[in-house]
């Protein structure tokens, strides 16, 4: 039987969320998606990482 969560808990950890995005600027909101992404990719097919390769490459080149 799966477990439930607490409807409490996770409403007050989406709260949270949105706050912390709230806060963050728009350049390290785009590097903790990329690094995310990174993550979720990690075990895929090498199409996918070379994409993420080419972005953090393009990103490198623009300096930022």
């Amino acid at each position: 039987m799966a477990k439930r969560k607490n409807p409490a808990a996770v409403a007050l950890g989406k709260r949270g969320a949105k706050a912390r995005m709230t806060k963050l600027t728009p350049a390290k909101r785009s590097e903790v998606a990329r690094t995310a992404a990174v993550a979720r990719w990690k075990d895929k097919p090498a199409a996918a990482s070379a994409k993420v390769r080419k972005a953090k490459a393009r990103k490198k080149a623009k300096g930022e």
